[in-house]
């Protein structure tokens, strides 16, 4: 599991490969470690949501506390910190 802190480094690194070489294709080692850094600190992070829809989904949304809001919270919390982790 990458903390945040390794996972904005190795986003960092992304875009200086892409940078100087021009081109992401030749940059794939480093884009890896970008996705896969970002994926396991969005998953830890937004476990609590995550769990929440899981619950809706699973009584497909009949559950008084399921809604909107709950997909909503999942999705901001999603984009909220994969944003945060790719800004340079």
């Amino acid at each position: 599991m990458a903390p945040v802190v390794d996972a904005k480094r190795d986003a960092k690194a992304f875009l200086a490969c892409k940078d100087s070489k021009g081109d992401v294709a030749q940059c794939t080692k480093e884009l890896t470690k970008v996705v896969n850094g970002a994926g396991d600190v969005v998953r830890r992070e937004c476990y609590g949501q995550a769990e929440d829809f899981q619950k809706c989904f699973a009584h497909r949304f009949t559950l008084s506390t399921c809604g909107d809001d709950t997909v909503n919270r999942l999705l901001a919390c999603h984009q909220n910190l994969t944003q945060y982790v790719l800004k340079p």
